[in-house]
């Protein structure tokens, strides 16, 4: 039976993204963040060698470890098949379908140290299915952090930073050294929670998000001139379109808000409709 010590003794895989936690400072910092509760149903998201899942067994009613390396999800399910309410899944948690993994009636907590090759991914999936989450907490590599929890205005804030904060509230937490892993990667991490708004701003329509890609295909330009770009429209229409939703046509892209974007996707789809 593997235990903790062989667990740990198998390598990191690159094509994987791996970097295992190793401060248990910063695992329990995590944890605490989550808020756990006897009663609440938690998502570990790469569990990988168990330094959060550890600090979790036996604080909450399900702990639900979704790992997509084999090995380590076999050594998973030895370490803790005698522990009642844990489950372990081996699945890519960018593509399984998080609601169905939580079960028919859970609100559950979402939590994990996210391969930097597949953040975004897994954080998109894991949106689709945020009326299941009371709230997730991730680690991130620091520069993605910062986008996702940017203010509009700021250089940072982008389509990324939109479409996140147009379904949940984004907080930066604290920031993680290279030091806390293995390997040590080459860049800072940071921890964030987002908690799921309990009315989205973003409308329930592929098209939004495109438009959004399309608002900041220029993010140096106007958003007048990179909405036009973007959308392959004229730059009359577009500054018209940008008026009509409260927005300044000769403001960069950035500084467009997520409530200026869904009216603006709501002028945008009127006008497809004429």
């Amino acid at each position: 039976m593997p235990d903790e010590a062989s667990s740990g003794s198998r390598r990191p895989r690159r094509s994987l993204g791996q970097n295992f936690l190793k401060d248990q400072r910063v695992a329990a910092r995590i944890v605490r963040a989550c808020g756990l509760t006897s009663e609440r149903t938690v998502l570990e998201v790469g569990p990988g060698r168990g330094a959060l899942t550890r600090l979790m067994v036996g604080r909450c009613a399900r702990l639900i470890l979704v790992e997509k390396d084999a090995g380590l999800a076999l050594d998973l399910m030895h370490r803790y098949r005698e522990k009642p309410g844990v489950e372990v899944i081996e699945g890519d948690a960018a593509t399984l379908d998080l609601a169905e993994a939580l079960g028919p009636d859970d609100q559950g907590v979402a939590v994990g140290n996210l391969p930097y090759n597949a953040a975004t991914p897994i954080l998109f999936n894991l949106l689709e299915a945020r009326a299941r989450f009371k709230r997730a907490v991730f680690m991130f590599q620091k520069e993605v952090a910062r986008r996702l929890a940017a203010n509009p205005g700021d250089r940072e804030y982008g389509a990324l930073s939109l479409l996140v904060q147009a379904r949940s509230q984004v907080e930066m937490l604290f920031e993680v050294p290279p030091e806390g892993f293995v390997p040590k990667p080459k860049v800072w991490s940071a921890v964030i929670r987002l908690t799921p708004l309990e009315k989205d701003i973003a409308p329930q329509d592929p098209g939004f998000d495109r438009m959004v890609h399309a608002l900041h295909s220029g993010p140096r330009k106007t958003a007048r001139n990179s909405l036009s770009q973007g959308l392959g429209i004229s730059a009359s229409k577009a500054a018209a379109l940008l008026e009509a939703a409260g927005a300044d046509p000769g403001t960069r892209p950035c500084c467009i808000t997520p409530l200026q974007a869904a009216d603006l996707w709501m002028e945008f789809s009127k006008d497809l409709a004429d």
